[in-house]
């Protein structure tokens, strides 16, 4: 709602600079000057193609461009612009006339236009030794301007050139941006789209593995998994959730593995730090937790496993270390490898990932901000 006021405020306040940029600077010298919209014919004519001006902008925005350029009908869009510019010079012929008064520049009187004509050579001579032809000021009553086009046609012309160009500009801009969100969008479902069957298939293996050796503990992880499947079917696909409801994700996967695993590991995990209105990608934590149970368990090794949480401020800091043991896993870790390139699109600059892969452990140390 904030963002909608103040998106209606900014163009207001273009829109009022706009209409009031002629008026910006007097021949008098004063900074601004009120158009005299009662008074004087030549500040309506300027208030009015300017106020024309920037209903055009608007409506080549919201509706040429979108409706016209982007499907493909570029020679269309070209003939339509030129009939409006046209009909904006018409609009300048039919109301930016001579004035029917004339000053009288020996005496400063003002006479009909019937009856006065320019002055003779010599009658009278300008101080900078030019006749003017017109005055171009909203301010000035009188434009001296005999026969030729209308004092406005190439400042008409000008702003209308500006106004088609800038709303291009922003709109292809704004196009462009849409594509490349689109596409991000579209990156990150499909690695949310790989990550969530990759963690199933797992769990499902670590259950399945409870079941054959008859274990009484199979019924509660049936009831862990069930947890774990409603957070990703009711939070995975969305862009941030509350930190707790992270942690407690991870909670329950580690509790399920130590439940399958046994005494065959050690599992050394602790979190630390305040979770309140802290939030953070779904599913963005659990791949490096993941990897160490895939790859850092065998019962005929010494399998240790330690992971620390520890958030202080605005930024959790994940620690996750494996030894490094004989594995069964034959996959080339699919979804650490999503993962990373989810941090890269979603925390560009507020992530710092360091991976230490030496000949005994597997160590990752994990910084984001989540406040």
């Amino acid at each position: 709602m904030k963002k909608n006021i103040s998106f209606y405020v900014m163009h207001f306040c273009l829109c009022f600079i706009f209409l009031f940029l002629p008026y910006a600077f007097t021949a008098s010298g004063s900074i601004f000057s009120l158009p005299k919209l009662a008074s004087n014919p030549h500040d309506r004519i300027y208030f009015f193609i300017y106020f024309l001006l920037l209903l055009f902008f608007y409506f080549n925005y919201y509706v040429l461009i979108p409706k016209v350029y982007f499907n493909e009908k570029q020679i269309r869009y070209a003939v339509i612009l030129v009939l409006f510019l046209l009909f904006f010079l018409w609009i300048s012929t039919v109301f930016d006339t001579p004035d029917r008064n004339f000053l009288d520049f020996r005496s400063g009187k003002s006479f009909p236009s019937g009856e006065m004509h320019p002055p003779k050579p010599g009658e009278f001579k300008h101080p900078n030794g030019l006749f003017p032809n017109k005055f171009t000021h909203p301010e000035s009553n009188a434009k001296a301007h005999f026969g030729g086009p209308p004092t406005q046609y190439s400042h008409t012309i000008l702003v209308y050139l500006i106004g088609v160009v800038s709303s291009l500009f922003i709109a292809i801009k704004i196009r462009l941006q849409k594509v490349e969100e689109d596409k991000m969008k579209s990156e990150l479902s499909f690695l949310k789209a790989q990550i969530n069957p990759h963690f199933l298939f797992n769990t499902l293996n670590s259950i399945y593995s409870l079941a054959i050796k008859k274990d009484d503990k199979t019924a509660d992880a049936v009831v862990q998994l069930s947890e774990l499947m409603r957070y990703i079917i009711t939070n995975a696909n969305d862009d941030v959730i509350a930190l707790d409801k992270e942690i407690n994700y991870i909670n329950n996967y580690i509790q399920l593995q130590k439940t399958r695993l046994g005494n065959t590991v050690t599992v050394d995990y602790t979190m630390e730090g305040n979770l309140f209105g802290k939030a953070v990608t779904p599913l963005i934590l659990i791949s490096f937790i993941e990897n160490a149970f895939k790859h850092g368990v065998n019962p005929n090794e010494d399998s240790v496993i330690c992971i620390r949480i520890n958030i202080v401020g605005e930024y959790l800091t994940l620690f996750v270390s494996n030894n490094k043991v004989q594995s069964k896993q034959t996959d080339s870790g699919i979804g650490l490898q999503n993962t990373i390139e989810r941090l890269t699109h979603l925390y560009p600059n507020n992530h710092v990932l360091v991976i230490d892969d030496n000949s005994k452990t597997y160590q990752v140390t994990l910084t984001l901000k989540v406040g």
